[in-house]
């Protein structure tokens, strides 16, 4: 009998050391960056701005009210960015809610390839429980093929730079 305690005992411990794990990692998920692969940036003529697939964690939850980050890693033109607020983890139900630099309201703002950006936005505090990217590419006639990656709560790292 005293086996089989030790072995419960043991199978106990591992359980609880797994259940704090999991419960650490989706606690600060939200600034854990997911990448941006081969997405395709819509021409600015069309006035479309594409939303990243959830498929490629385009929407997901956002814990606070900071910054979202986006570095660009390569992206054949610069890129127009849309910060939106979503009630779930889908593309339905959400608005436009990017700020630029200055905290004021705007459309959109531009990223570089090569950078690392944080872009201010209204999502948490407007009561929205996740985030989402929408791109365009700033050519007018091309659209402009995006990798990198992103995250929607931002901590302080230096060299990041204040988009719009």
């Amino acid at each position: 009998m005293t086996k089989f305690k030790r072995l419960a005992a043991s199978i106990m411990a591992a359980a609880t050391l797994a259940t704090t794990a999991m419960g650490s990692i989706s606690a600060s998920a939200s600034y854990v960056d997911t990448d941006i692969t081969n997405f395709t940036a819509p021409p600015s003529v069309a006035g479309t701005y594409n939303p990243i697939p959830t498929s490629q964690y385009g929407v997901r939850d956002k814990a606070t009210d900071s910054s979202i980050y986006v570095k660009i890693t390569s992206s054949t033109y610069n890129v127009s960015v849309q910060t939106w607020g979503l009630p779930a983890l889908s593309w339905s139900g959400g608005q436009n809610k990017t700020l630029n630099a200055s905290g004021y309201s705007t459309t959109a703002v531009t990223l570089s390839p090569g950078y690392r950006y944080r872009i201010k936005n209204r999502v948490n505090e407007d009561g929205y429980a996740c985030a989402g990217l929408k791109m365009c590419s700033t050519s007018q006639y091309n659209s402009s093929t995006v990798n990198g990656a992103w995250s929607p709560d931002y901590s302080w790292e230096s060299g990041v730079i204040l988009a719009g």
